[in-house]
């Protein structure tokens, strides 16, 4: 018995490992390898202040924990802003070095490592027995295991997934994709130096062979066969890798050597089978619908419901705007006005800079002269997500809906003032997080009857692309932005798909939101369209309705004959 409970034991440790990468890999999409470099880091310094300096484990744990989100902190700071193949090699780098510097210094006992560490154990209470190990161990890794399920579950954990589906969407809608980034991997990085910690108090043992690269593939294994985005399946995943050996050694008889042997490639071939017939994982992340056995009624957005008419005000005006990429001047003087609680149409040839435009307004592109005014206050140099929450938000003509999430939990997102987004919040005041979860899916569930979305519980991306338009409007309306800027809603559409879309926009008209809109359907166009800037070569031509626009044959050979 005190065998298996050994490995128990082992299984809960590596979970304080193998559960905030999945937090970071799985819902964030921050493909780390960087855990056992934190673990090595808290480890060592556990060993080291408890061995030699007598320091109370208590007090190492809380170090090791604040050493570890310093570091993270700091590491971080390159991390979220480079490409996944870069991250991997950063973080890789970063584990060698700690465990290079470790191994090279005579201070932490060099290549044998630091050895004969006393038993752990808080308020004068150690753990003598295997039962008790287990139970301690078990609470001190439960406690972070639980922090993890906690957020990942959370509206935190929804935003950090849409983070990992498409940053710049989620920055458009107003979310703080860096700073949210940034903390996630600094608290991640605290809780792996915190498991060193458990790892070496448990072995007795501080030594480099506990944070090899091995053991980074194994604990990489554990995720990605359990299921990433899955805090249960990283659970049944730990719980498959580190079972595997008392399994081959003691049930099947195997020698321990040849288990030694045999494990790694028992892994590959699970891990192979696992990504061609379940990419999810084994337990894969079940997407958010209503809770259930209850009956959410939604807040329709129209009438007497939470979302009335929203009275025109917000005033936009683009001055003199300028844009080179290179020798090609995207963007070359351009001025025009949004009045307010009108449909505008920005109309022209491919090529001719509109949807530049749009990221210029909302922040995405910085012009290189020029100003966007909003009431007149400047936006120029705004970031996307400071550019939505003063009020202006925009789709895209690629549609970027957030795949991994369900049409539900996309128009969720979208909500300015979630609570639950803190993760302090969500820890401490979850009532609080509980009642405006109901609020929130209330009146998402409303703008996706707004628009005309049925599945609403199915994955956005397993929509068809006319449903995943109207999620991504739905979207766009939650945001409960004044000006909206629509980037070719029509894209690819045609039929009663179109209709019914066009239908949607006249609706958002009796709302009296101001839309800016990026359309080639001419149809289309003159039914919505108040009024009409024409574009050419970056700048605009001409102005008026569409009616008077193509009514000219110069405008209209240049709009047609692109094509």
């Amino acid at each position: 018995m005190d065998y298996w409970l050994g490995y128990l034991t082992l299984t809960v440790i590596f979970l304080s490992f193998a559960v905030p990468l999945n937090i970071l890999a799985g819902y964030t999409g921050v493909f780390s390898v960087a855990s056992t470099g934190f673990g090595a880091l808290g480890g060592y310094i556990a060993a080291y202040l408890t061995s030699l300096a007598g320091w109370d484990f208590g007090a190492v744990l809380t170090l090791a924990l604040g050493v570890g989100a310093v570091v993270g902190l700091l590491i971080s700071f390159p991390v979220v802003r480079l490409p996944e193949e870069y991250v991997i090699l950063l973080t890789l780098a970063f584990s060698a070095l700690i465990v290079s510097i470790i191994t090279a210094s005579p201070f932490f006992g060099g290549q044998l490592g630091l050895i004969g560490l006393p038993l752990p154990g808080l308020f004068g209470w150690r753990p003598y027995s295997a039962l008790e190990t287990f139970l301690f161990f078990s609470v001190l890794a439960g406690l972070m295991v639980a922090v993890c399920w906690r957020l990942g579950e959370s509206p935190f954990g929804r935003l950090l997934r849409a983070i990992k589906g498409d940053e710049l969407a989620t920055r458009s809608l107003g979310k703080q994709t860096t700073m949210i980034k940034l903390g996630t991997f600094a608290a991640m990085s605290a809780f792996s130096a915190v498991g060193g910690v458990l790892l070496v108090s448990y072995y007795s043992v501080a030594s480099p062979t506990l944070f090899s690269f091995d053991q980074t593939m194994l604990i990489f294994a554990m995720v990605i066969i359990g299921g990433l985005g899955s805090i249960p399946g990283t659970i049944l995943g730990t719980l498959v890798i580190v079972m595997s050996e008392p399994v081959l050694i003691m049930l099947l008889s195997f020698d321990q050597q040849v288990a030694a042997i045999i494990r790694p490639i028992l892994f590959g071939i699970l891990i192979i089978l696992v990504l061609r017939f379940r990419p999810g994982g084994i337990i894969q992340r079940r997407r958010q619908g209503l809770p259930p056995h209850r009956e959410v009624t939604a807040i329709v957005p129209l009438g007497e419901g939470e979302v009335a008419r929203t009275p025109p005000a917000l005033l936009l005006v683009v001055e003199s705007v300028y844009k080179r990429f290179g020798g090609v001047k995207a963007v070359n003087d351009l001025s025009l006005l949004l009045a307010p609680g009108r449909i505008t149409a920005l109309l022209g040839p491919n090529g001719a800079g509109k949807s530049t435009v749009f990221n210029l307004v909302t922040g995405a592109l910085t012009p290189d002269a020029g100003q966007v005014l909003l009431d007149r206050e400047p936006l120029t140099g705004s970031s996307p997500e400071k550019v939505a929450r003063k009020g202006v938000v925009r789709s895209f003509q690629d549609v970027r809906v957030f795949g991994d999430l369900s049409a539900l939990e996309n128009v969720m997102v979208s909500d300015q003032r979630n609570p639950g987004e803190n993760p302090f919040i969500t820890l401490f005041l979850p009532r609080r997080v509980a009642r405006h979860e109901r609020r929130a899916r209330a009146r998402a569930i409303g703008w996706l009857q707004f628009v005309g979305v049925e599945d609403m519980h199915r994955p956005a991306d397993s929509l068809s692309f006319a449903q995943q338009k109207l999620v991504a409007i739905a979207r766009v309306l939650a945001t409960d932005a004044e000006i909206l800027l629509l980037d070719e809603p029509l894209s690819g559409l045609e039929g009663r798909s179109a209709e019914h879309i066009l239908e949607v926009l006249e609706r958002i008209r009796e709302l009296g939101r101001t839309v800016c809109i990026v359309e080639h359907n001419v149809a289309a166009v003159r039914r919505l369209a108040d009024h009409a800037f024409f574009m050419e070569q970056g700048t605009v031509t001409a102005a008026g309705t569409v009616a008077e626009l193509l009514a000219d044959p110069r405008l209209e050979e240049a709009y047609f004959g692109a094509h």
